[in-house]
């Protein structure tokens, strides 16, 4: 049986062989961003950009994706207090959209809780293929865990990925 297994391993291409991160769920970015020295902003909105500025895989030339793919989006939504999401935002975005080899991060439209790094006035979003800081059409109970968290409750990453 042993032998079956090896012989389909070597018989499969490169990208069939997937890429092995660990859970990575909106609570576990809440945490990773108020660890970090940089500032964030976490929002809650609708989330808009070109998809047609993703990055594409060629598997034929795996080693031509670029590690950081950069496009410009908006969102419009509320921020978080300690209240909630309480207060209007509107901005701008930066989007870097990470690749590690030819597995590139998740993106899309609409309803997305988003943490932001902000530098002077400018907003940075950054996804990768493990998670980042974008997790669309997050669930209430995500959504009210985030804001335990906030008010330093509770903040265990134990949700389901979302």
């Amino acid at each position: 049986m042993r032998w079956i297994a090896l012989a389909v391993m070597i018989g499969l291409p490169l990208p069939a062989l997937a890429l092995s991160c660990m859970p990575y769920n909106a609570i576990s970015a809440f945490q990773d961003a108020a660890k970090s020295s940089d500032d964030y902003v976490v929002v809650l909105g609708n989330l808009s950009f070109d998809e047609k500025h993703l990055p594409q895989v060629d598997w034929n030339r795996q080693e031509d994706v670029k590690p950081d793919n950069y496009l410009t989006g908006r969102i419009a939504g509320k921020s978080l207090t300690r209240s909630g999401f309480t207060n209007a935002f509107q901005r701008q975005i930066d989007i870097n959209v990470q690749c590690f080899g030819p597995w590139c991060g998740g993106l899309s439209t609409g309803r997305t809780l988003v943490f932001l790094k902000r530098k002077d006035r400018a907003y940075l979003l950054e996804t990768n293929p493990c998670g980042g800081f974008a997790h669309g059409d997050p669930s209430n109970e995500t959504l009210n865990k985030i804001e335990a968290c906030m008010r330093g409750e509770r903040c265990d990453a134990d949700l389901p990925r979302r």
